[in-house]
């Protein structure tokens, strides 16, 4: 099992070279993420936080904002799908945007209620794999530990290719969130 971390301008000064994968976010709608450019060289895959329209921003201009970030950086890029008034058509709109652009979109990141509730049971394969916010009873971690519960298994879901096991992993004093990968 592979250990790592999703980062934001929230761990900024986080030393993230030990870490087996690096999860960078670029944007969270169009605000851009004040540490991505730190982060970046060890990223092996980036995340923008979708925003719906109806929060004050287009799709368009979203995945512009993300790709303005990258600046040119061939990284996956991971739909963070958490907002609420997102509907299934405005994943839909960013998955062909930044595929349009020749951004690999890695896939989704949910928790399985969240998904269930407001993506009405559609198949998160249509997107890429599914990364899988499941915390259980949301431990504090300190790497190099791993969960000590199973591999989810969400039900109508499929089987998560990266699992956020925990929002409380401290590294340095940094409260980070964990994910691991087989």
């Amino acid at each position: 099992m592979r250990l790592g971390v999703d980062v934001s301008e929230h761990q900024a000064g986080l030393d993230v070279s030990g870490f087996d994968f690096v999860i960078a976010r670029t944007t969270d709608g169009t605000y851009r993420d004040a540490c991505f450019s730190t982060f970046a060289p060890y990223a092996t895959s980036a995340y923008h936080f979708l925003r719906a329209p109806s929060e004050g921003t287009t799709v368009e201009e979203q995945v512009a904002a993300a790709l303005e970030v990258l600046g040119g950086l061939s990284l996956p890029m991971w739909l963070d799908v958490e907002s609420a008034e997102l509907s299934l058509i405005d994943v839909r709109s960013a998955h062909h945007a930044f595929t349009a652009a020749g951004v690999d979109v890695a896939g989704v990141y949910v928790n399985a209620w969240f998904w269930r509730r407001h993506m009405l049971l559609a198949d998160p394969s249509e997107f890429g794999a599914l990364w899988l916010a499941d915390w259980g009873d949301n431990p504090v971690v300190a790497p190099p530990a791993a969960p000590d519960r199973p591999w989810p298994a969400p039900l109508g879901l499929p089987r998560p290719a990266v699992w956020q096991f925990t929002s409380r992993g401290i590294v340095d004093g940094v409260e980070v969130d964990l994910d691991c990968a087989l």
